[in-house]
């Protein structure tokens, strides 16, 4: 595993529950990773604010994952686009996000389909 996840926390707040870690892993790929493709369509508008938006509610799921990487490059890409500053290094904020979301699913889907069932 390329190792973009780390189940600490998870494990951490759920007493070790594998029934609760395997919902959230679930909600992750079903809902937040969804979502990254967005950032794209945004970027193409140029609505920055919009970047910000669904940065911030893609944050909080990243973080329980314990994507320590991807939260910081989640958390600059909400100030920036907020601020809609640093446009120059947004589309490659993005490009990166929607990469490590991409590798985050495959873990999760390895992990879900062995070590858990």
């Amino acid at each position: 595993m390329g190792k973009i996840i780390d189940l600490s926390y998870l494990n951490e707040i759920s007493g070790g529950d594998q029934g609760f870690i395997r919902e959230m892993l679930e909600l992750f790929v079903n809902s937040t990773a969804t979502e990254a493709p967005l950032f794209k369509e945004l970027l193409d508008k140029g609505d920055y604010a919009g970047i910000g938006h669904l940065a911030h509610k893609m944050k909080a799921p990243i973080q329980m994952l314990g994507a320590n990487n991807l939260f910081l490059l989640i958390r600059d890409l909400e100030l920036f686009g907020k601020e809609a500053s640093h446009t120059d290094k947004i589309p490659g904020m993005v490009e990166e996000v929607n990469n490590q979301v991409n590798l985050a699913c495959e873990e999760i889907n390895q992990i879900l389909a062995g070590t858990m069932e």
